[in-house]
């Protein structure tokens, strides 16, 4: 299976890529990419929580107004 396609469009700064070429570019291009993929779990996993909070918040308001008007 030829993966070069896949990560043609991630590239490594010219300092890594001088004189490097076959498998060290292709390691660089992947290295590159999972770091991507992590990038934008971790950033997914915190937008994700902060819409959670705001959910709960909501909630807690709204729990909070109906014990006020309940005498």
């Amino acid at each position: 299976m030829n993966t070069t396609p896949l990560f043609d469009f991630f590239l490594a700064c010219p300092m890594c890529m001088s004189g490097v070429s076959g498998q060290g570019l292709m390691a660089a291009n992947t290295a590159i990419g999972v770091m991507l993929v992590i990038l934008f779990a971790v950033l997914a996993s915190f937008f994700a929580f902060i819409i959670y909070l705001v959910k709960r918040s909501g909630r807690v308001a709204a729990e909070d107004a109906a014990g006020e008007q309940a005498p």
